[in-house]
């Protein structure tokens, strides 16, 4: 159902997303990319490709760290692990193939990784065991990881050496990487970076749009067919919410409770702007001298402002010069985490209810 807030786990319940799941589910590349703004459908694209595929698959969710200054290597062991035994209990001839992988113990039916410094568990050789694996069986891995840009806070390891290794050299290992904060994403995959160890590797990537306004009408009419409920005020919710799929699917929710058109709209603008606080509180987790700053940028942004209007706004505050290169890495920062945009020469919000939470 469209206006069930949670990920979607089944194609009937997507919108106008067929393609972008037909373009994931070809896996073209060894390393997929499926990158758009929050609550555009990423999560929803992946676990529903997943589905369809019926490949073996680790999921992983990072969201799960985003409050976390950083994430250890014992923290991202332990989620792969149960995601591993996940596959085991489905299929324990994965235990022949895992129990001479160093760093990896077999308890019964159930393996334990080493994080320690002595004998600890490296992703290459686990995906290794899982390529024998797949092999064997003639299938293929997949190991999706979403809002992938949270593995830059990764300590303890480096996890590019082994994606670059199994990109040139596991046929049968495949990787869905999500990613909200694009800009970081790449940042972290280095992709840039002639000495990255992913450099000048090929990637799919599976982008998703906000909805145009037609698209969003659309969206909107088929949810309430759902429920057979009339309702005529469709471009009226486009013009408050957006395009978002997820601030559309949480109006709906709440229409489909309220039955009352400004009350829906009043209480899915409240939940967008306490995620989207919430979610800017994460990004400044490790930015606290530079806070209030930021918050300065975003107010002056709301309703889009040039490069010497934010200069010239964190000034007035502070009462003193601030250096160009500071203004510049400020509005940097914000376009890679996408919260900001640049066009025609003005900075703006990545989307309307962005806008709408810091103009107060």
């Amino acid at each position: 159902m469209l206006f069930d807030p949670a990920p979607k786990e089944d194609r009937r319940d997507l919108f106008d997303r067929e393609s972008e799941l037909e373009k994931l589910k070809a896996l073209s590349s060894p390393i997929a990319l499926t990158l758009g703004l929050r609550r555009t459908g990423k999560s929803s694209l992946i676990r529903i490709a997943l589905k369809e595929l019926s490949f073996p698959s680790i999921y992983l969710d990072l969201r799960r760290f985003d409050r976390k200054v950083y994430i250890s290597y014992r923290d991202f062991l332990q989620e792969v692990q149960r995601e591993v035994n996940r596959l085991t209990r489905a299929d324990n001839s994965l235990l022949n193939f895992l129990k001479h992988v160093q760093g990896v113990s077999i308890l019964g039916n159930e393996v334990r990784f080493k994080w320690g410094k002595d004998e600890r568990l490296s992703l290459s050789s686990l995906l290794e065991g899982l390529e024998g694996w797949a092999e064997e069986r003639d299938t293929r891995v997949i190991l999706a990881m979403d809002e992938a840009q949270e593995l830059r806070r990764l300590r303890g390891a480096n996890l590019l050496p082994s994606l670059a290794y199994s990109y040139d050299n596991l046929r049968n290992v495949r990787f869905i990487l999500g990613g909200s904060e694009m800009g970081l994403l790449y940042d972290y995959l280095r992709v840039e970076d002639p000495s990255g160890p992913l450099y000048g590797r090929a990637f799919l990537e599976v982008k998703l749009s906000p909805f145009s306004r037609e698209e969003a009408i659309g969206f909107l009419r088929r949810g309430f067919q759902e429920h057979s409920v009339p309702f005529d005020k469709h471009e009226m919710v486009y013009e408050r919410i957006g395009g978002i799929p997820g601030w559309l699917t949480y109006f709906g929710y709440y229409y489909m409770q309220e039955r009352d058109l400004n009350a829906s709209l009043q209480r899915a603008l409240e939940t967008a702007k306490r995620l989207i606080r919430q979610e800017f509180e994460n990004f400044l987790r490790d930015k606290s001298l530079a806070r209030e700053r930021y918050l300065t940028v975003m107010r002056v942004i709301s309703r889009c402002a040039s490069w010497s209007e934010v200069k010239n706004a964190l000034e007035a505050r502070e009462g003193v010069e601030i250096s160009d290169s500071e203004i510049s890495n400020f509005l940097r920062q914000l376009m890679r985490a996408s919260w900001i945009v640049k066009e025609n020469g003005r900075y703006c919000p990545a989307e309307p209810l962005v806008g709408i939470t810091f103009s107060g």
